[in-house]
């Protein structure tokens, strides 16, 4: 069962320094944070040496043939990102709907959602993905 709330959001911005993401919130238990219009005025500013390479574990695989494979599995590491948002690498400013935010820093809390999931698809994937979305 779905509790009504998540995020979206798009690749604004992708150059050698620097990542930028346009998101929005939504609430769908609350009216005025419904985001029916699918606003995305949000910023989430991303410093290029804060995406780290996962661990790549290689093995030989004997298939049933009897050939050799070699396979490849990309293991997703953790990222410390309240820590980059507290040196300045990450910058987060909120959106319209935001309707809960961190008691310490005031921010977001949808904001950091996306930035769990953005680092660990950017892990298994290799690229920035295009948008990314959290719904719960």
């Amino acid at each position: 069962m779905s509790r009504g709330i998540g995020a979206r959001a798009n690749l604004v911005l992708e150059d050698e320094k620097t990542v930028m993401y346009e998101y929005g919130g939504y609430n769908l238990n609350e009216p005025e944070y419904r985001n029916e219009d699918h606003v995305y005025d949000g910023t989430i500013t991303i410093s290029r040496d804060c995406f780290a390479e996962p661990e790549i574990h290689e093995k030989l695989k004997k298939m049933p043939s009897g050939r050799k494979k070699l396979i490849i599995k990309r293991i997703p590491v953790s990222v410390d990102y309240p820590q980059m948002i507290s040196d300045g690498r990450i910058i987060i400013e909120n959106c319209s709907n935001c309707w809960q935010c961190t008691p310490d820093e005031n921010i977001d809390v949808m904001a950091l959602h996306i930035l769990f999931y953005l680092f660990r698809q950017y892990q298994e994937e290799g690229k920035m993905p295009e948008y990314i979305s959290y719904n719960v």
